[in-house]
């Protein structure tokens, strides 16, 4: 009885284990057509931190803020930070890469456009943006309802889905500018 009991215990500890790791699920791509395909961002000629999407004009950090590209491994390290929405706003005043310094929060229009469609968990293109969580990313675009003046869009990279949430969220943010 105390082995069948012990047998129990045991599996329901791996089946629980790989209900609750996240680093188990990898990304699912079951649509046919990117939305962001790798070849509409210009990487060549240009400083590895960041990239340019060529559809839409708009240069956007490789790394979350909070994070660094490392072009070594060509990945982002350090931890990803989670800002509220004034936050996020504020962050954009100081943020650096590829040398420029007139980094901002992207709109929602212009944080869809780096969505990939095709793919959950996440719904980001992996070659490009290969270091993001996949979670809530803050965009500049308040929600203008009037009875939700304290909330704002983001955008859910897990998913794909747009959703107004509170202000005082804590989301990541990832940095756009005009290309030059």
């Amino acid at each position: 009885m105390k082995k069948l009991k012990a047998s129990i215990i045991a599996s329901s500890v791996i089946i629980s284990s790989m209900l609750f790791c996240t680093n188990a699920v990898a990304q699912e791509c079951p649509g046919t057509s990117t939305t962001s395909p790798t070849d509409n961002f210009i990487t060549e000629d240009i400083s590895q931190e960041m990239v340019i999407d060529s559809t839409t004009g708009l240069a956007w950090a490789r790394c979350v803020v909070g994070q660094t590209w490392n072009g070594t491994t060509e990945t982002c390290t350090g931890e990803a930070l989670r800002l509220t929405w004034q936050e996020a706003l504020q962050a954009s005043s100081s943020y650096q890469a590829g040398n420029y310094d007139d980094w901002r929060v992207p709109n929602i229009k212009e944080l869809v456009s780096i969505v990939e469609r095709a793919c959950v968990d996440p719904a980001t293109n992996l070659t490009i943006f290969n270091s993001a969580p996949a979670q809530n990313y803050w965009s500049s675009t308040p929600n203008t309802n009037a009875t939700k003046k304290d909330e704002a869009w983001a955008m859910g990279f897990y998913n794909g889905r747009i959703d107004s949430n509170n202000k005082n969220s804590d989301f990541y943010v990832r940095m756009v500018r005009y290309a030059e």
